[in-house]
């Protein structure tokens, strides 16, 4: 079957006897014989069998557990062609709301060894991914982690053959200036003894189902040292539990790029974390305010804020009718789940000349764009590849007021 187009999840697309098939693994233009593993009323979900047509573009996974783990999505292919897909798969979703124009990219330097955190889940004493169907893949490296992070986890496979845990979700490692921090998700308490092996790592110890839910408790901590790290020139703590962007290089040109929009103007910052980009802004705004609901991310921001910063630890959709009345721009940058309808309305109904949007999910981007286009019209938008190897990019839209 021939692959026509490309998923927002990076799968090729064909079309047979009146079903859409998702394949992943290849590109836009291959002739493939797929085994159907997955079939449904409306698609059905297929693996290579045989490749007829190569991509010219095809290459070989560097990766042994490329198809299996889940992480990746274009191990398969080169780089440059990668972005090119990415950027066909965000013209897909902006074709909802009109949007044909242009569409920059910057690329990130490396496109292995970038990511400064890791989430590794544990099973029977084995580190791994949850891969298809949430079956346990065991993994002896992962080639998009941090080579700092690499040799926190043979240090971390060592302690594992000596413990044995019950209650133990999974394990995220975090790089910080000069080391790599671990925290220990469980679902209930259990014994546990810090051992030579990890001696030298800031260890957490947490209990919870999502390690940056404030329902979270972190229960222990060993080691616990003075974690920092830099971005444009600003020094911030790392905290355990507190999102930052995985990709420092690629965060610094995003942030940068959102500077040149907001010089001199009241900004409110919704979905702000733990103030990193609010700090910045307050170098170049006339005052930013942040809204930030998760509680140990609001402390931080409070820690850190300069004089021209104000921190508002609530849900966003709860007090943005306040804020938009004084704000001359907004930045949001929510979760994968994208704003709140409230949200979205108050700005619609505010003053507010320009709205900065930086998603990670460009499906709920765009859903959200299209509640705006009556009244903001898109003046940039770029792509930001945070996330090489992988289907998920960030993008940032500029949007100014009719």
């Amino acid at each position: 079957m021939k692959i026509v187009d490309i998923s927002h999840s990076g799968s090729g697309v064909a079309r047979e006897n009146g079903k859409v098939v998702f394949v992943r693994g290849t590109d836009i233009g291959e002739d493939v014989v797929v085994r159907i593993v997955k079939s449904t009323a409306k698609f059905e979900v297929g693996k290579v069998a045989k490749i007829n047509v190569r991509s010219p573009y095809r290459t070989t996974p560097p990766c042994p557990y490329f198809g299996e783990c889940g992480g990746c999505d274009f191990q398969h292919i080169e780089y440059h062609r990668e972005l090119a897909l990415k950027e066909i798969m965000l013209r897909n979703e902006l074709k909802k709301v009109g949007y044909f124009g242009e569409i920059s990219v910057e690329v990130s330097k490396q496109i292995y060894h970038y990511r400064n955190k890791l989430k590794l889940t544990y099973r029977s004493g084995e580190l791994g991914y949850l891969g298809d169907d949430d079956m346990f893949v065991k993994i002896k490296w992962c080639m998009l982690a941090d080579n700092e992070i690499l040799r926190a986890l043979e240090d971390v496979k060592t302690y594992l053959q000596k413990y044995s845990f019950k209650y133990l979700k999974n394990i995220t490692f975090r790089c910080f200036q000069g080391g790599v921090m671990l925290v220990f998700l469980f679902s209930e308490r259990e014994k546990f003894s810090l051992d030579n092996c990890l001696e030298k790592y800031p260890v957490f110890l947490a209990v919870g189902e999502v390690l940056e839910s404030d329902k979270t408790k972190i229960f222990q901590s060993y080691n616990e040292s003075d974690m920092k790290y830099e971005i444009l020139g600003e020094v911030f703590p790392v905290d355990a539990k507190s999102f930052l962007q995985v990709n420092c290089v690629v965060a610094e040109k995003l942030y940068s790029h959102v500077l040149k929009n907001v010089a001199g103007e009241v900004v409110v910052n919704a979905y702000s974390g733990q103030g990193v980009l609010s700090k910045l802004l307050a170098k170049k705004a006339k005052k930013v305010i942040g809204i930030e609901m998760q509680t140990s991310a609001h402390k931080i921001a409070e820690a850190i804020k300069s004089e021209n910063m104000e921190n508002i630890h609530a849900k966003v959709e709860d007090v943005i009718a306040k804020f938009s009345k004084v704000a001359n721009v907004i930045v949001l940058d929510p979760a994968r789940n994208g704003c709140h309808t409230r949200v979205l309305e108050e700005i619609i109904r505010s003053k507010i000349a320009k709205v900065v949007y930086i998603s990670c999910n460009f499906s709920t981007l765009a859903r959200d764009l299209k509640r705006l286009e009556k009244f903001y019209k898109i003046v940039n938008i770029k792509i930001f590849d945070m996330f090489p190897r992988t289907a998920n990019l960030e993008t940032c839209v500029i949007l100014e007021k009719f």
